[in-house]
């Protein structure tokens, strides 16, 4: 008796194959890790302009990809080879590049040359599209190299406290999704928001929030006490479950949020560019707004340097 079929076999493939490309480039850190981060964007702005083409919407192609790779090369600036910029310049000249998008965004279709000319939804969900794939994600990159103020810099990538830093909010994200997942299947019985995602359930999304609760508290522990010298989180354990409540809540939402779009259009995934998996979407939806909650988190509370 074979133990899966040829379809679940090729979906496992594809998840290790993901799952370790994603490991090895934060573990990597620096360019590589911005650069395959920029990739996963870009194919998830495809996706994203291909439901919204599905609503009859008609967003700036051009502009959704050039301002995505814009909000990418920007958190990425301090670590190209023979740049010497502070930690600070990619946060500081964010309001910049995103004005530019946003002024971009009007003139460039007010003066669209097709057809019927273009409508409040094309405008806006050519802004909705760079802001959802390009600058919420790239937070990541900000989170990866992000450290306390005044810090030497650390060259080796395995002891730099932005790696515990995205690790923390890997885990919750990872907890969060996959005991959300196995409560809802063992225990579910309450519909969270059946208008949006039939699936999930109140007890599912509990029990996510009890695991990345837990695991918030153990990585820090560990991050502080045998893996890090520098010790990132600086013995604050206490802030700790209370992250995971708050990043837990961003990643449940940040899964939700995709599910109403993906409803809205009609679309059971975002694509099928993995198979067995949907789309570059369905697979990052809870990074998009949990990764920037635990950058602004890692800044104000841990570090208390915003």
């Amino acid at each position: 008796m074979k133990l899966f079929g040829k379809s679940e076999w090729k979906r496992i493939a594809y998840g290790w194959a993901l799952c370790l490309t994603a490991v090895g480039a934060v573990m990597t850190g620096g360019l590589l890790f911005s650069t395959l981060l920029g990739i996963g964007c870009v194919l998830g702005a495809k996706e994203f302009i291909s439901m919204a083409q599905a609503k009859g919407y008609k967003p700036s192609v051009r502009i959704v990809y050039g301002m995505t790779i814009a909000f990418i090369v920007l958190a990425s600036l301090p670590k190209f080879p023979g740049v010497h910029l502070p930690e600070t310049f990619p946060l500081s000249h964010y309001p910049i590049v995103l004005t530019v998008g946003l002024c971009i965004s009007f003139f460039r279709l007010v003066l669209r040359s097709e057809r019927p000319p273009a409508t409040i939804a094309d405008i806006a969900s050519t802004i909705l599209g760079f802001l959802y794939v390009g600058w919420m994600p790239s937070h990541l990159i900000l989170l990866r190299n992000i450290g306390p103020a005044g810090s030497e810099s650390i060259t080796n990538p395995l002891q730099q406290p932005g790696l515990a830093y995205l690790w923390v909010s890997l885990f919750i994200i990872w907890a969060t999704d996959v005991m959300a997942y196995y409560f809802g299947k063992k225990l579910g019985k309450t519909p969270l928001h059946p208008e949006i995602s039939p699936k999930k359930t109140v007890e599912g999304a509990l029990g996510g929030l009890l695991s990345a609760v837990f695991w918030a508290t153990v990585v820090v522990y560990f991050s502080d006490n045998f893996l890090f010298p520098s010790r990132p989180f600086q013995g604050n354990l206490w802030q700790a479950p209370i992250m995971g409540f708050v990043v837990s809540i961003a990643a449940q939402l940040g899964d939700l949020a995709e599910s109403l779009i993906k409803r809205d259009a009609g679309m059971k995934d975002s694509s099928n560019m993995i198979p067995g998996h949907g789309g570059f979407l369905d697979r990052g939806d809870s990074l998009l707004f949990a990764g920037p909650i635990c950058f602004y988190w890692i800044k104000i509370v841990v570090l208390g340097i915003l």
